[in-house]
């Protein structure tokens, strides 16, 4: 198995042998290049409604953040910042769609065992993971999607502080939240920033 990085996303789980006609092919015998012509054309047509660095599934418009990770409030406060929240997930199609371990938005911190998204969207589905949720040690008020090598995900309750990748989703045709970057120092002014 192998993975392609394209567009900033890397998909998983193609054959790394080539096949007699030189085409790269999914593990289910898809060829790599219809199934990025068709990811193109979903994702990132101008109708899709997703900003750059976010890829459409549904009504929503989801990042995948990979290369940072944060605790659960740092990472719901980024997405806030970004006009959106951490992923919440309603039906098993969004948990195909997702596959990766992540932190999601579902969080039980204000009453034990009564679990909600970040989003303010009711739990309409679950995907525990066996013996979960736990709450190991009674500090484990937040939720993570684990996800195997073959594909098989499950939820599973953590301790909010641990660093985990995330996922921030964002209404489709809502814009994501730029932070403005700060002035250049003046030069000569030892990085003092002078303001007009």
């Amino acid at each position: 198995m192998g993975s392609i990085t394209h567009l900033g996303v890397v998909f998983l789980n193609y054959n790394t042998d080539l096949d007699q006609d030189g085409t790269f092919r999914w593990v289910d015998k898809t060829a790599v290049e219809v199934v990025f012509l068709l990811w193109f054309t979903e994702c990132f047509s101008a109708d899709s409604h997703c900003d750059e660095g976010y890829l459409l599934f549904g009504e929503h418009c989801y990042h995948f953040e990979t290369e940072t990770v944060k605790n659960w409030q740092d990472a719901e406060n980024y997405c806030v910042a970004q006009n959106g929240h951490l992923v919440s997930i309603h039906n098993q199609e969004a948990v195909s769609f997702i596959q990766v371990s992540l932190w999601m938005g579902a969080h039980d911190s204000i009453t034990e065992g009564g679990y909600h998204w970040s989003d303010g969207t009711p739990v309409s589905h679950t995907n525990w993971g066996h013996g979960e949720p736990n709450n190991h040690n009674g500090r484990e008020n937040c939720v993570e999607m684990v996800t195997t090598e073959n594909g098989t995900s499950w939820w599973n309750d953590l301790n909010c502080d641990a660093h985990q990748d995330w996922i921030c989703m964002i209404a489709k045709g809502k814009k994501p939240i730029i932070p403005p970057e700060p002035p250049s120092p003046v030069p000569g002014n030892n990085g003092i920033n002078y303001y007009q």
